[in-house]
């Protein structure tokens, strides 16, 4: 397994466990209120609430590992080269238009590009990222790269779209602290001021990547 996938199990496992402590909290105060419920309805509600906490953690961690973290990271730690786009490699993604739409097959190029590494060598390999409308042949980029990624490290970013994600990561950081903060005690007042605190950490660790990023572009 990769880094990035004991990452993910690693908050797929912290989510699940501060789902249980929620669950368990609510059940506790239900009982005091209506008595025992089904098992239907605790599975039910486990399942919904673990769902939520599981979707807005992803969201703040992994997509700021993906698209902050590691990026940066690489960008400081390997050599940094100018590549051609040689080609594309075709994948499918599954998608829907709308929430209640059926899904479908999106294909998603992502550019080959080709460079000559500092031992002399010509290596061929695909971009770890891509959009809508990908670069198009000829192109010459920089990136960033080592023999043990299987990807490049595109440093050619759009600086627009990766500001909103880091604002989006900070806005799902907010709300995956205050579900955290059930499980507490607290005042509500005091729950909002520390999910601020843990929105405010997000979004300035994520911009301090994309600083980093740029200076070293």
């Amino acid at each position: 397994m990769t880094l990035f996938g004991y990452f993910f199990l690693a908050v797929c496992l912290f989510s699940l466990y501060i789902a249980y402590r929620i669950f368990n909290k609510i059940i506790k105060k239900r009982s005091d209120i209506k008595g025992k419920s089904e098992w239907l309805e605790k599975g039910f509600m486990l399942f919904f609430i673990s769902l939520i906490v599981i979707s807005l953690n992803c969201i703040t961690m992994v997509l700021s590992y993906s698209f902050f973290w590691e990026k940066a990271y690489r960008t400081l730690s390997e050599n940094q080269y100018e590549a051609v786009v040689i080609g594309y490699k075709k994948e499918n993604i599954a998608t829907k238009n709308f929430p209640t739409s059926g899904r479908y097959d999106k294909p998603v190029y992502f550019p080959r590009v080709k460079y000559t590494n500092f031992k002399g060598e010509e290596v061929i390999k695909t971009l770890d990222i891509t959009d809508d409308h990908p670069f198009a042949i000829g192109q010459i980029l920089k990136i960033t790269d080592n023999e043990a990624n299987e990807n490049a490290n595109s440093i050619e970013l759009d600086w627009i779209m990766l500001i909103f994600g880091c604002v989006f990561t900070g806005l799902a950081a907010f709300f995956a602290c205050l579900l955290t903060t059930y499980i507490k005690n607290d005042t509500f007042r005091k729950r909002i001021a520390f999910s601020l605190y843990g929105a405010l950490f997000i979004i300035v660790l994520n911009a301090g990547c994309i600083l980093l990023m740029i200076l070293k572009h």
